[in-house]
């Protein structure tokens, strides 16, 4: 059993999407919710088709579909791939798509009854786009009047709870509780004499030289 916290509410998972069409899951960041947790449904969840995992950013969608591949010891492009806008890296053997908001719309305009899709995960829903409640109109539309079997999973790490119960009154709703850690904030200016890319270069070069580990870095725009 994995050391990650989501790890904890797997057999409730399983069992909830076993008897349920729609399932809430509320699991904070670093929970597994998105890098672990949809190798374990395809594993252990016995849904029969394939998984999407809609993931709202391109770049994130590529970089869960590479994590999930890792995990098997595989590339990208067999038993898990991606589609996003003039991109694609699928196979014939592929499971689990990840694709982003845009392909899933699509992929419901071109065939509305998603032949072959056991299962649709709406990752990080609490971001909240135009286009992630259209697909879930989309996907509850599918469910009533074509797809009984379709199941669907809203998982995010704030789930709007009340709002989503009231929408769907019958799904579930399962917690995983996460972990905390000692933060320390430093703050330190750039110089004004560099230009923003290569002032926030060197202050993550010095940060690295400084401090052992790995260094997420959080920048605007694209």
């Amino acid at each position: 059993m994995s050391l990650l916290p989501v790890a904890a509410v797997l057999p409730e998972l399983l069992l909830a999407l076993q008897h349920a069409p729609q399932v809430l899951l509320t699991a904070p960041t670093g929970a597994g919710k998105s890098t672990w947790l949809p190798l374990q449904i395809l594993a252990q969840g016995g849904i029969n088709g394939k998984i999407i995992l809609l993931e709202p950013r391109r770049i994130a969608a590529r970089n869960v579909a590479q994590r999930l591949a890792d995990l098997l010891g595989e590339k990208p492009g067999e038993t898990v791939g991606y589609r996003m806008r003039a991109e694609t890296c699928v196979g014939a053997n592929t499971r689990l798509e990840v694709v982003t908001e845009g392909i899933l719309t699509r992929m419901l305009q071109h065939d509305p009854e998603l032949t072959g899709v056991g299962l649709v995960i709406l990752d990080e829903f609490h971001e909240r786009s135009l286009q992630a409640d259209l697909a879930l109109a989309l996907l509850l539309d599918v469910q009533q009047g074509l797809r009984e079997d379709l199941k669907l999973l809203i998982m995010s790490a704030t789930l709007d709870n009340d709002r989503l119960q009231r929408l769907l009154p019958e799904a579930p709703t399962l917690v995983s509780e996460g972990r905390t850690f000692p933060v320390e904030r430093r703050y330190q200016s750039l110089p004004a004499q560099l230009r923003f890319d290569e002032a926030v270069a060197v202050a993550t070069a010095e940060l690295l030289r400084q401090e052992p580990g790995s260094l997420l870095l959080f920048l605007p725009g694209v």
